[in-house]
């Protein structure tokens, strides 16, 4: 379908009615003839404001939306205050609906930053060895136990440079599973070897995602313990 073809229409309407009266026009008494141009004349004025109103709109509209899905919730529509109309009225609920959307984002981002600091607060105070795995930033956070079990110094590790090597294959599968396979609380033992050591330590593991409301995991706990020496 032609995307402006209500541009068209619009536009073809008064084209139509100037060549109906040119047509007519010579038929038309002389009296009769001061009439109807005014009339067509005020005609013409009403469609050249409801054009502008309507199409000055729509452009406005295609601004709002597309900045609305590019994440830019501080937008607007201007709307006029004095003499409103129903475009106006529209133009109220867009910038209502930018309001809501705005709060919306507020808490989310709150939301997320409470969930980040408890987990960071998890990983310092806790006396078990944890590993969390930020999905979204594929970004592994080891606390200061787990750093002393593993005997790294490092807290953080990409997941490419964990999943990757041949010596992990067992931790792959398990953190796989639980992730982005059956998405529940997977426990088992596997080789863990990471940048800097020079050989394979082995671990008994629980990865436990976090799971949101369309069942999408955003961040998993992992808890690991490595084999008490005889």
């Amino acid at each position: 379908m032609t995307p402006n073809l209500l541009k068209i229409l619009w536009f073809l309407l008064p084209i139509f009615g100037l060549a109906a009266g040119w047509v007519v026009w010579p038929e038309i008494q002389p009296a009769v003839r001061l009439c109807i141009a005014t009339l067509f004349a005020l005609s013409l004025l009403c469609w050249g404001y409801l054009t502008r109103r309507v199409f000055g709109f729509h452009k406005r509209m295609f601004l709002f939306l597309r900045r609305l899905l590019a994440g830019d919730y501080e937008t607007g529509i201007r709307t006029r205050k004095h003499f409103p109309d129903e475009i106006s009225n529209l133009e109220s609920i867009g910038n209502q609906v930018a309001d809501r959307l705005r709060i919306y984002d507020r808490l989310r981002a709150d939301r997320v930053a409470i969930h980040a600091r408890a987990l960071d607060l998890l990983l310092i105070r806790s006396k078990d060895g944890l590993i969390t795995a930020d999905i979204e930033k594929e970004i592994f956070l080891f606390n200061p136990v787990a750093q002393k079990m593993l005997y790294i110094k490092r807290k953080s590790f990409s997941f490419e440079s964990v999943l990757k090597p041949a010596a992990n294959e067992g931790f792959k599968r398990l953190f796989q599973r639980a992730v982005s396979g059956r998405k529940v609380n997977t426990e088992g033992n596997c080789l863990l070897q990471l940048p800097g050591m020079s050989a394979p330590i082995p671990l008994s593991s629980l990865i436990m995602p976090l799971r949101d409301r369309d069942e999408t995991v955003r961040f998993a706990v992992i808890t690991i313990e490595t084999p008490t020496p005889n």
